[in-house]
């Protein structure tokens, strides 16, 4: 898809939309931040800290955000294997990018109505 800006195409902001549609999925922020706070989190550890996220959903978010280099996945053999994951570079540059945009919409409203960014 082109441009939609006639005569002004050094404007268009190339992007890839399955990186912004995965940075604006619900849970991801969540678990970005969970991973900078903690460092290493288990797949159990970080399912009973968010309330409403289900073995499904964070399944598939933290397979998401692996592909797309934003966590790490480690794999430690053990008497049972465990498995924990981490905040890459990357991911940790997405999670700030996030909340200074959320902060934006702050200052933008600041008496506006508010809500929890999940």
């Amino acid at each position: 898809m082109g441009c939609c800006l006639r005569d002004d195409e050094e404007l268009c902001t190339l992007y890839t939309p399955k990186i912004y549609d995965l940075i604006t999925k619900k849970y991801t922020l969540t678990i970005l931040m969970l991973l900078d706070k903690y460092g290493k989190m288990r797949f159990n550890e970080i399912l009973r800290k968010v309330e409403g996220l289900t073995q499904r959903a964070l399944s598939t978010r933290l397979k998401e955000l692996e592909e797309n280099s934003m966590i790490a996945r480690e794999v430690v053999p053990d008497r049972t294997v465990k498995v924990f994951y981490s905040l890459t570079t990357q991911g940790k540059a997405v999670k700030n990018a996030m909340l200074i945009l959320l902060e934006l919409t702050n200052l933008i409203s600041p008496g506006g109505e508010r809500d929890h960014f999940c």
